[in-house]
């Protein structure tokens, strides 16, 4: 989550080779700054094990996320990359623990609101450095700011707008002037012109309206015919089927060229036969070696670093069964939300992990979304618990 305040260039601009270097070393700024935060919270729940102890909802919730981790490392025993899948999973643990306790303490000493508040601050200013700079635009007209892209900026802007309209409608502690930052962050994000963002903005207000059966009913079915859509669906054309048929679903120029990416590694999938298993997690892209149907210098593929789909990713990580897994586990999560604008508020990882790998991401801000409010919510659970029974 570094801020990008260099000038913005087209993806296809840059070099191949420095992309791929960039993208499959690791920064140690990001590994200390998480790395010390990890230290300090676990520091803390040893000093104070009466904190996480007393909360069921939360525990069960750690223990389901740190269950994923766990399939992500045995994945490193098929993996080409062992090393760098234990890497990213040992990561990915130390990102999970963190923000779930970071919610935890924030929650305990009343500080959310004022550390979104601050968050809000912080995104603006760094808008404004690239605005004095110039560097806040695309040379197609549209604003990119601090981030890598439109689309990156897009989706940290409407992470902004549903955590801070979370707290103006559903939580005691409000956000001072939390109207005037939702305002500018939506005009930050109608500049970033990201359609994705803004229809998923589009759905949570929608949805808000629902009653709280109909609502939950609309999130399962979405959840649902994304992974048989793009896990089940395929699986079964893999071992029961016709993969011609598979590939024709989807026409190549579905959703700005995303099909073809998504045809394409299906047909990997299939020709190799990693249905089963995968490539193990973190081992496909981001790693020192093109994959093999990418490595074409006629084709835009060999600058695509991401599947551009998120469960179509899981399947790329870990194959059919334990993706299916670990979306039993998402959907079980999920469960544990019970406020109406929380639970709507999930329509952003279900639908932008549709069109882009943001779920288990840690470089986004949707998954940081995602564990902040299963975490929120297992926690103010827990509380009131606590509550009904001391009265």
């Amino acid at each position: 989550m570094e801020p990008q305040l260099a000038a913005k260039i087209s993806l296809v601009d840059t070099d191949l080779d420095v992309q791929i270097a960039e993208i499959s070393s690791g920064s140690i700024l990001k590994q200390v700054l998480w790395g010390g935060l990890f230290l300090f919270f676990l520091a803390k729940h040893c000093l104070n094990t009466r904190l996480i102890s007393e909360g069921q909802r939360f525990q069960l919730a750690l223990l389901l996320l740190l269950v994923i981790c766990l399939v992500f490392f045995i994945s490193a025993l098929w993996s080409s990359y062992p090393a760098v899948s234990i890497k990213r999973t040992i990561f990915q643990l130390i990102f999970v623990f963190t923000v779930m306790s970071a919610t935890l303490y924030s929650y305990q000493h009343g500080l959310i609101g004022r550390n979104i508040k601050y968050a809000a601050y912080s995104a603006f200013f760094m808008l404004a450095v690239t605005v004095v700079l110039g560097t806040a635009f695309h040379p197609s007209g549209d604003m990119v700011g601090y981030a890598k892209g439109k689309n990156a900026l897009g989706m940290n802007m409407l992470c902004l707008v549903l955590m801070l309209t979370l707290f103006y409608k559903s939580v005691n502690e409000k956000v001072k002037n939390a109207s005037y930052l939702i305002a500018i962050a939506l005009v930050v994000l109608l500049l970033s012109q990201s359609k994705t963002s803004m229809f998923i903005l589009l759905l949570f207000a929608l949805l808000t309206l629902l009653p709280s059966f109909s609502l939950r009913l609309v999130m399962a079915s979405l959840f649902v015919l994304f992974v048989t859509l793009f896990i089940i669906f395929p699986s079964y054309m893999h071992y029961f089927g016709s993969m011609d048929t598979l590939l024709g679903v989807v026409s190549d120029e579905t959703l700005t060229g995303r099909g073809f990416i998504w045809n394409t590694l299906y047909y990997d999938l299939h020709y190799f036969d990693k249905f089963g298993l995968g490539y193990g997690y973190g081992s496909y892209f981001g790693v020192p070696e093109l994959p093999y149907f990418f490595d074409n210098r006629f084709s835009f593929l060999r600058f695509i670093s991401s599947t551009h789909n998120g469960y179509l990713d899981m399947l790329l990580h870990v194959g059919t069964v334990l993706s299916l897994c670990v979306m039993c586990v998402f959907f079980k999560l999920a469960n544990y939300i019970k406020d109406k604008y929380f639970f709507a508020a999930l329509i952003l990882p279900v639908v932008h992990n549709f069109t882009e790998s943001s779920v288990v991401k840690d470089d986004s801000m949707v998954w940081f979304f995602m564990i902040f409010i299963i975490s929120y919510s297992c926690i103010k659970g827990d509380f009131n618990a606590k509550n009904r029974l001391a009265g």
